[in-house]
């Protein structure tokens, strides 16, 4: 049995809205669930990390969060100075950064990123990563 075209074009567009809705309901679920920052290949809460680290504000940006520079030396990373950091964001944007940006950073309560000696390109939102290269 044939379907004529009245038929077909519609049960093809229904199949076409359940997968796309399915799909978005099952990114936004994956996204939800994560809620760790992987730093150094090590896996920490956002609580985790705010018990860690120091606070630190830009007042002049209107930014509050941990300090980046006290988070990396509180997990024991060797020779900071000498290290770059990639910063990932969940959508996979990421910066690289030196030392010296990073004693500028802080991580907000959001999972975002802020630097106050760089321009607002260098903020990666919902961090998901801070490797060490």
């Amino acid at each position: 049995m044939i379907m004529d075209k009245k038929k077909l074009i519609p049960a093809v567009s229904i199949i076409i809205l359940l997968i796309g809705s399915a799909s978005s309901i099952y990114v936004y679920a994956t996204q939800i669930g994560e809620s760790t920052i992987s730093l150094n290949g090590q896996k920490y809460s956002i609580d985790q990390l705010f018990f860690i680290a120091e606070p630190r504000s830009f007042d002049s940006l209107n930014f509050s969060g941990i300090s980046l520079d006290d988070l990396i030396l509180k997990v024991g990373i060797g020779f900071p100075n000498r290290q770059d950091y990639t910063i990932v964001g969940a959508d996979g944007y990421q910066k690289t950064v030196v030392w010296e940006n990073m004693e500028n950073g802080l991580l907000t309560y959001e999972k975002m990123v802020v630097f106050s000696d760089l321009p607002k390109s260098f903020r990666v939102k919902d961090v998901v990563k801070i490797e060490v290269i």
